[in-house]
């Protein structure tokens, strides 16, 4: 069997002349390449457990009151719905009707709050749609409820933004994966909840707050990066993993102990508690 040949031109590279269909199997047409030890060094660090850190960082919603089985429905004096002690704002979701269904109304469809004046306030069919008039007077039960691309905050009008530390000294990280938890027990599953979660080298602003639009104002300058995380529900809770999208790997080069935050945009329809908790952990390799 004849060697394959191979001409070298200098500033061109390498011409292979010939190449004999002939061989073993698993390397038939092929040509093995050697490295030249004179090649530039290529740089490696030793993986260490002390390379690898778990920053948490948790974020609280409202202790306020997410469902009220006495909101009065009127049909004449706007706005129609009263819920003493409302925590509602314009743009909120709800979910009614438990028992009286108000005429014009279907039970179990989401409908956004407007006009909110101390406890009252009107529903639409969609966000800035106009108010719908009750068709009958009574007693209903509303539930808080949050809607795809709302954003989950502190507050529904003035949200702090949560965030954890970079603990290495030069400030360098990589951030394969983040791990997202919620203390939600009981009747109301958080399973296969989903969620975007942004991170910011600086806190951003919002046109909005807990259970309305997520509109950032400003911090695009300091967007970092963006998860993707479906929650499982368990007996104690519910967790679940994401990983970066659009890329396999991010590292990040900051100052030292700087803070990294986060937000929590949801892409499902979800009954929040009050108080309720969500914990991100970073994975972090330093």
């Amino acid at each position: 069997m004849p060697f394959p040949t191979a001409t070298v031109t200098q500033g061109s590279g390498l011409t292979i002349n010939t190449l004999p269909n002939a061989g073993q199997a698993a390397m038939a047409n092929s040509l093995g390449v050697a490295i030249a030890s004179d090649q530039s060094a290529v740089p490696v660090t030793a993986l260490n457990s002390g390379s690898i850190t778990n920053p948490s960082s948790t974020l609280t919603r409202s202790a306020t009151a997410v469902s009220s089985t006495a909101v009065a429905v009127s049909t004449t004096a706007a706005p129609y719905f009263t819920w003493t002690g409302n925590p509602l704002v314009n743009g909120q979701g709800v979910f009614p009707f438990g028992g009286f269904v108000p005429g014009n109304f279907t039970a179990g469809t989401t409908y956004w709050v407007r006009d909110v004046a101390g406890n009252t306030f009107n529903l639409s069919a969609t966000l800035g749609g106009p108010a719908i008039v009750p068709g009958s007077v009574g007693t209903t039960s509303i539930t808080l409820e949050y809607k795809p691309n709302d954003l989950i905050a502190s507050s529904a009008t003035a949200p702090a933004v949560p965030s954890f530390a970079i603990a290495t000294s030069a400030g360098g990280v990589i951030i394969p994966r983040v791990r997202l938890s919620t203390n939600s027990v009981g009747v109301i599953t958080w399973n296969n909840a989903m969620f975007s979660i942004n991170l910011w080298s600086g806190a951003p602003t919002y046109a909005g707050g807990d259970a309305r639009l997520y509109a950032p104002a400003t911090g695009s300058a300091s967007w970092l990066a963006n998860f993707l995380v479906t929650l499982t529900q368990f007996g104690d809770g519910a967790a679940g993993f994401g990983q970066l999208t659009g890329a396999n790997q991010m590292a990040l080069k900051l100052a030292a102990g700087t803070a990294v935050f986060w937000d929590l945009q949801i892409l499902s329809f979800m009954q929040p508690n009050p108080s309720q908790t969500f914990t991100l952990t970073a994975e972090c390799l330093n």
